[in-house]
């Protein structure tokens, strides 16, 4: 049975979700990566620093396209998402995604490097009120991550998994001395993960 949560009388910033992981099963997924799938990310006047992207899932029409263009959802509002092929060796993330019961549109790794900054901004429409919303899983690196979201700090850690409400304005600063790696799903909201955000007790 499904439990039914009332609905939040604010628009939530952040919630953590009841989903398991094995963080270092992860990890062992990301190590096993070679660097040279990594991309720059191409919004250079955002960031300071080194901030890479891989992607896992990418738009059916984008199969063969540049890995910049599979990293995110842009302008892909009814795209058919589905696993690249580097999915078929990240044994421990797809058995992650297997918790989700919504639609997926991107999938990606995302790495900042140590010192670096992500300017504060806006992905304008993401958030669960419009009907799409982007879950955050740190891997490595969230110890001396201050990840702010409409004016709040994200408590994120290893190995949690948190909804981001990234219509808000959000910045991320790493200040330890290595690289912070994240699981970061973009998918659709449906009935169940509207439920699992606003069941959160953990939310802001």
């Amino acid at each position: 049975m499904t439990l039914s949560c009332a609905q939040p009388t604010k628009v939530l910033a952040g919630a953590k979700l009841d989903l398991s992981c094995c963080v270092n099963a992860l990890l062992d997924d990301v190590i096993s990566v070679s660097n040279s799938h990594w991309c720059r990310h191409v919004n250079t006047s955002c960031f300071t620093g080194e901030w890479d992207v891989l992607a896992l899932y990418a738009d059916q029409a984008h199969l063969d396209a540049h890995p910049i263009l599979q990293c995110f959802s842009i302008e892909e509002c009814n795209g058919q998402f589905s696993p690249l092929p580097i999915m078929e060796s990240l044994h421990e993330i797809e058995r992650f995604l297997g918790q989700f019961k919504c639609p997926f549109k991107s999938v990606r790794l995302m790495r900042l490097g140590a010192g670096s900054q992500i300017y504060p901004h806006q992905d304008h429409r993401l958030s669960l009120e419009y009907g799409e919303a982007r879950i955050h899983i740190p891997i490595t690196g969230s110890e001396e991550i201050e990840f702010v979201v409409g004016g709040q700090k994200v408590p994120m850690r290893n190995g949690e998994a948190w909804y981001v409400n990234a219509d808000l304005e959000h910045s991320v600063l790493n200040r330890g001395f290595k690289a912070r790696i994240n699981l970061v799903i973009d998918c659709k909201v449906n009935a169940w993960l509207k439920n699992i955000i606003e069941c959160s007790e953990q939310k802001f």
